[in-house]
């Protein structure tokens, strides 16, 4: 790792242990009962931003637990902003489950261009830098070759917003019918990386915020996977439904799912 990258995912990580040492967590709600938000989330935000302006005094930063005046509605190409997920997995850190990651993201001009997960109950840590390959714990990742037939698919069905949820059922159970199985495991930033590491296949989500997927975009890119949302590339300055897959073949199969499903389901709320 080069000295930015290296420094990053120690930052990264000891941003994630927090959730594992704090010893009182208050928990509360965002907007809905299944939108939570806990202590440890603002005092893990609040070391990334300290630790990540610091690390490159000239950018930006944007988290999931509070607005920033300083990132622009717009992304220059010089633009180098940090989106982070404190706590990817909130709901289930909040219940006591051990799967909840750090998700670090450095886009230069909107573009993921560095990427750190980390999964501190599992001691797992991926990460990525443009151009330079994905890794897990030090040693490189791959998408598996999996045919959709022995896909393993991850997804959730939209409990922020479950006007959406017949969308997300229906997509599950078409997939359902022609891939291995499916998990939904509460954290995107880390499922995404579980495709990035061959343990998974295929990926739908019906909406994501940026601090949901951006880090895990640029480690799954550079695991050789493919990653777009229904405006075609992704977006790091806006919402998202997500589609991601190990390979072109399924990436359009699950588009062809996903495209079909929402035809029927103009409630969601979802345009291409």
């Amino acid at each position: 790792m080069d000295d930015l990258l290296s420094r990053i995912v120690g930052i990264a990580k000891a941003a994630g242990r927090m959730m594992i040492t704090e010893k009182t967590v208050d928990i509360g709600n965002k907007g809905t009962k299944e939108n939570y938000v806990t202590s440890t989330d603002l005092k893990i935000q609040k070391f990334l931003r300290k630790e990540l302006t610091a690390a490159l005094p000239d950018s930006k930063f944007m988290g999931e637990e509070e607005d920033d005046p300083d990132v622009p509605d717009t992304y220059s190409a010089d633009d180098l902003i940090w989106i982070v997920d404190p706590i990817d997995g909130t709901a289930n850190y909040a219940h006591g489950i051990p799967m909840s990651v750090t998700a670090v993201g450095l886009v230069k001009g909107g573009e993921p261009i560095l990427g750190v997960v980390y999964q501190p109950y599992l001691d797992e840590v991926y990460y990525a830098e443009k151009g330079r390959g994905a890794f897990c714990n030090g040693a490189p990742i791959r998408v598996s070759d999996h045919p959709k037939e022995r896909g393993i698919v991850c997804t959730a069905w939209s409990c922020y917003n479950k006007v959406r949820a017949p969308l997300c059922f229906d997509v599950s159970q078409s997939l359902y019918r022609t891939c291995e199985d499916i998990r939904r495991i509460g954290t995107a930033a880390y499922e995404l990386c579980l495709l990035s590491k061959g343990a998974a296949d295929l990926y739908f989500e019906a909406n994501l915020a940026p601090w949901d997927y951006t880090a895990s975009a640029c480690i799954l890119k550079e695991a050789g996977g493919l990653i777009e949302s229904q405006y075609g590339s992704i977006r790091t300055d806006r919402q998202c439904m997500i589609v991601a897959a190990n390979n072109a073949e399924n990436l359009e199969y699950l588009k062809s799912v996903v495209h079909g499903t929402v035809a029927k389901h103009p409630e969601a709320g979802i345009t291409f």
